[in-house]
């Protein structure tokens, strides 16, 4: 469920490549790219292995918007994930993991702070970016790194990753029920579409356009 937030991070990635992809692409000393998420053309899914049977849903991007500078890969910025939009197609279960599991309530956010983007290989048709990062879930931070597909289409960055979390292990209750048994581990899967511009190094102003920004 958490994996959601995992790709808001991805996105990131596609900054840094999409600013240098050419010549004319690149971007100045003092200045960096931005990168606006697209919630309608982004998915975020999640697979969750148990017995007797498979669980498999998504979640809702709620806003993103990241920052990078293409000289040095260091980014600011957050994607922010709705915790209360988990859908598996199955009320119950989805109110429980809601609740119990998640308890979007208290934390009706999940959000990943990309801090330094890599990239591998010519920035030419779909090319391989690795993010670091702080993820936040359950009111909780914890560094996270990640590799994503990224692909350069004029102004927009079409991106795509699929990673794991932890869930258990960073301190959520394990859904395991008598003889209903699930792993520990959530499997989830991002597929984005953000928006390139450029903007100037002036913080403050910049700043004010993040999520939850005053």
């Amino acid at each position: 469920m958490r994996l959601i937030l995992a790709s808001i991070v991805t996105i990131g990635l596609a900054l840094q490549t999409a600013a240098r992809a050419t010549p004319a692409d690149s971007v100045t000393a003092g200045q960096w790219t931005a990168l606006t998420f697209d919630a309608a053309q982004t998915t975020i899914a999640y697979k969750l292995i148990g017995w007797p049977h498979v669980t498999d849903g998504t979640f809702r991007l709620k806003s993103g918007l990241i920052r990078v500078d293409a000289a040095s890969g260091k980014m600011a910025g957050e994607i922010v994930v709705d915790a209360a939009s988990g859908d598996s197609g199955h009320s119950v279960r989805d109110a429980r993991m809601k609740d119990s599991i998640l308890e979007a309530n208290r934390y009706p956010e999940i959000s990943f702070a990309p801090q330094q983007v890599e990239s591998h290989g010519v920035p030419r048709g779909e090319f391989p970016v690795v993010v670091r990062g702080v993820m936040t879930l359950h009111g909780k931070a914890h560094p996270f790194t990640f590799t994503a597909a990224v692909e350069r289409r004029g102004d927009d960055a079409m991106i795509h990753c699929h990673f794991a979390i932890p869930y258990v292990a960073w301190g959520l209750k394990d859904p395991s029920v008598l003889f209903f048994k699930v792993e520990q581990n959530v499997s989830v899967e991002v597929s984005a579409t953000a928006h390139i511009s450029d903007r100037s190094a002036d913080c403050a102003t910049w700043r004010r356009g993040l999520p939850g920004a005053r």
